[in-house]
């Protein structure tokens, strides 16, 4: 599919730009945990019903202080709960931008082999007319072309 919209354009300093407003964001986000994979493997896993659990032993517990044990930190709870809905919001819009970027680099991946395949079409067959330069360039492309044959089938 040709996307003839899809001229970006970015000149060195944009890209610089957009680079480095990146490298803020990660800085600002300067109290992301990477987990191990063990640390994955034994997370509580609730599914979806995961969030209305928390935000609703958040009000619970508020309601209820004389069930707390003396060492447990309300406080802290209340703002893991905050920081945690508001990350995970942060984290659909975040992953909305990276699907929207995923689509974009696929696309002009796509555009730009179209173009590289026609450019190698005239290459070749400027070759054949003995065009100065055509046939170097069309072997030279010729080598990452996928071999042709028959494909093994695996069982």
């Amino acid at each position: 599919m040709s996307y003839a919209n899809l001229t970006i354009g970015l000149d060195a300093v944009q890209r610089q730009d957009l680079l480095n407003q990146i490298a803020a964001l990660e800085t600002t986000m300067h109290f992301l945990v990477e987990l191990t994979t063990k640390e994955k493997l034994q997370h509580l896993r609730l599914g979806s019903n995961a969030q209305t659990f928390v935000q609703t032993a958040k009000v619970l517990a508020a309601q209820n202080t004389h069930l707390l044990p003396p060492y447990f930190d309300l406080a802290a709870f209340e703002q893991d709960v905050q920081d945690y809905q508001y990350l995970s919001d942060a984290l659909v819009q975040l992953t909305k931008v990276q699907h929207a970027l995923q689509n974009t680099v696929v696309a002009l991946e796509q555009e730009s082999t179209r173009a590289a395949l026609d450019f190698y079409k005239h290459c070749k067959a400027a070759s054949f007319q003995n065009v100065l330069g055509a046939q170097e360039a069309a072997r030279e492309l010729s080598k990452m072309m996928p071999k042709k044959g028959k494909v093994k089938r695996r069982l």
